[in-house]
C-alpha cells in the first residue's frame, strides 16, 4: 500500500535530493557528504539512507555564506 499522508505531501514534495542540490551549487554529492559529516553545509534531513534538503535551510545556509570582502571570509 503506498504511502498517501496529506499533511506530509507538500513537504515531501518540497525537499531537496542531494544531486538536484550538488547540481544547483555546481559541486558534487560527494563535497555535500564531505560538508555533512563536517557541519559545514546546510541542515539536512536523513529517511532512512537518504538525505533530502529543505529549500529553507539551504537558504538559510547560503545567506550564511555571505561577505563583505575576501579577509572577512578567511576569519
Amino acid at each position: 500500500m503506498p504511502f498517501s499522508d496529506p499533511a506530509s505531501a507538500p513537504l515531501l514534495s518540497s525537499l531537496i535530493p542531494p544531486a538536484t542540490l550538488a547540481a544547483s551549487l555546481d559541486t558534487t554529492e560527494r563535497t555535500l557528504s564531505e560538508w555533512r559529516i563536517t557541519g559545514r553545509g546546510p541542515k539536512y534531513i536523513r529517511a532512512g539512507r537518504r538525505v533530502f534538503y529543505r529549500p529553507e535551510a539551504v537558504d538559510e545556509w547560503l545567506l550564511s555564506q555571505e561577505h563583505t570582502s575576501t579577509s572577512e571570509e578567511l576569519s
